[in-house]
């Protein structure tokens, strides 16, 4: 009895991303838990399966409807365990983490209020747009700042992030607006 080879057998492979997801999902868990010393470790495993879990969908067409719900999840949840772990921590002042979690705060809010007007039936993912990825890459800036203990920047790079995060927010609401005409 042989066993299968990954080419055979293509359809184990395109879980792949989801488990790169999901490794991110239980960092997010484990965060608030672990010493100081493993933050910059942890930070780099999220940063490593932001980009991998996405890069891996989209090269070997390994796209799932799990994978379009589950990975702005873990994004969601990784930012927030982080943020508020550190907010915990004296690392990040209330604002900062608000400032910070603007954009995600704007897409629950507009995502809870189209359900309360039943204009949401199912969940359905909208691609990422430039606005959103650059909105997610200032976040993990600010993480950078807080792992280098840069904090002279972290205000001015929230504000930032927030900006570009509101912008993200309505170019969402503006494309949910649309997907239910």
């Amino acid at each position: 009895m042989s066993e299968e080879s990954p080419k055979q057998n293509p359809s184990i492979l395109r879980h792949i991303p989801n488990a790169i997801t999901s490794v991110r999902l239980v960092v997010a868990a484990v965060f608030p838990f672990c010493p100081e010393s493993s933050h910059l470790l942890l930070v780099g495993l999220g940063l490593a399966t932001e980009f991998l879990d996405g890069f891996t969908a989209r090269a070997f067409k390994w796209t799932s409807y799990l994978g379009q719900i589950l990975d702005p999840v873990a994004d969601k949840l990784f930012v927030l365990s982080v943020s508020l772990t550190w907010v915990w921590l004296g690392k990040l002042t209330v604002l900062q983490w608000l400032l910070l979690g603007l954009r995600d705060f704007g897409v629950l809010f507009i995502f809870l209020a189209l359900i309360g007007l039943g204009k949401i039936r199912s969940v359905r993912s909208v691609e990422a747009r430039m606005p959103s990825k650059m909105t997610t890459a200032f976040q993990y800036l600010v993480f950078l700042l807080v792992l280098t203990e840069s904090t002279q920047y972290l205000t001015p790079l929230a504000l930032l992030t927030a900006a570009i995060g509101l912008i993200a927010t309505a170019h969402y609401a503006y494309l949910l607006r649309h997907a239910f005409r």
